[in-house]
């Protein structure tokens, strides 16, 4: 039987894009839509804990249910730079986007009250997924940037603005599924004594 996901095309070591136009899979677009997938997975899997082990914490359970959502947009704005295949675009990221994870943010925030001094680990297993999300949030950051220095006419101001406030938010939502409880730094450890 023939396999609709395994087409052997990229056995040579390229792939191609969204527009159709063939990289290397070391190409900076690539690692970009990679990374991206990569922070689905954990958001996904944050969303699947958070359902099992809180399920009466609805508003973030359905808050990651519409970053999943997003997550595409960005996708194909990535993989489809120049606008070349319109009719693959199911809609583009929007100031209502970067609005909508700001205020979750807030929402979150305004009840914490956080120890003035590094999170040293979290303090629940929530948490740490939470914040494992926060560090695949940075990454994936970090590949759109590259992405972005060789690729100087692409233009998604509002993509860039959303994925620098994605790792913030996941940080705060860990601190919030800590409920009070934070294990900061102590630096009386480091001491030697």
């Amino acid at each position: 039987m023939k396999s609709n996901i395994t087409t052997k095309q990229g056995d040579a070591g390229h792939t191609k894009a969204l527009d159709g136009t063939t990289f290397d899979k070391s190409h900076p677009m690539i690692e970009a839509v990679g990374a991206l997938d990569a922070l689905r997975a954990e958001t996904a899997m944050m969303r699947l804990q958070l359902q099992a082990n809180n399920p009466d914490a609805l508003t973030e359970i359905g808050f990651l249910h519409f970053l999943l959502h997003t997550y595409f947009l960005i996708g194909t704005e990535i993989s489809d730079p120049y606008g070349r295949k319109p009719e693959w675009r199911r809609g583009e990221i929007t100031r209502e986007h970067l609005e909508r994870l700001e205020a979750e943010q807030e929402r979150m925030e305004s009840g914490l009250r956080l120890p003035r001094a590094f999170i040293v680990t979290a303090t629940n297993i929530l948490a740490a997924q939470a914040d494992i999300v926060a560090s695949t949030a940075r990454t994936f950051e970090r590949r759109m940037v590259a992405f972005s220095a060789v690729t100087p006419d692409f233009a998604c101001p509002v993509c860039q603005a959303f994925v620098n406030r994605l790792s913030d938010y996941f940080f705060i939502l860990a601190r919030h599924l800590e409920e009070g409880h934070h294990q900061p730094v102590n630096y009386e450890l480091l001491d030697g004594t």
